[in-house]
């Protein structure tokens, strides 16, 4: 799989003879904003997308979950796959409705929002959590 958040890279790896799975990564938040004119764009280029868990649940301040976006549902009804990053272990790092547990953090993306997969800085949990749910790709 080539990453990239340049468009143009990733059309060239697509003219090549060898043939790559092209991911685009979206790095600001998209959520609910996401137009199918966009999706349509992204589509001529990329296999697949990455984007940033606040796309898919977006925090207040205080670091509570505000809701779930639709952005997940919007790009699988494209046939995209969608990753998401990044997921570390740092209580710090997990809204508050997760208990500070990055399984149920994972699992909360997974069977949740439907993502197909996760960008990881803690391979070992993404891990421990797919030998428990065979849905995520790691």
């Amino acid at each position: 799989m080539i990453q990239s958040t340049n468009s143009s890279v990733l059309i060239d790896f697509k003219k090549q003879s060898i043939k790559y799975e092209t991911v685009y990564k979206v790095e600001e938040k998209i959520g609910d904003i996401i137009s199918d004119s966009a999706i349509e764009d992204i589509k001529k280029f990329a296999n697949a997308v990455v984007i940033i868990k606040k796309s898919v649940f977006p925090l207040y301040d205080d670091g509570f979950i505000i809701r779930q976006t639709n952005v997940v549902e919007k790009l699988h009804k494209s046939k995209l796959p969608v990753y998401l990053e990044v997921f570390q272990n740092e209580f710090v790092s997990q809204p508050f409705d997760f208990f500070s547990d990055p399984t149920v953090e994972i699992n909360s993306y997974v069977n949740g929002a439907g993502v197909n997969g996760t960008i990881t800085e803690f391979p070992y949990t993404a891990a421990r959590y797919k030998s428990i749910d065979t849905r995520l790709s790691t």
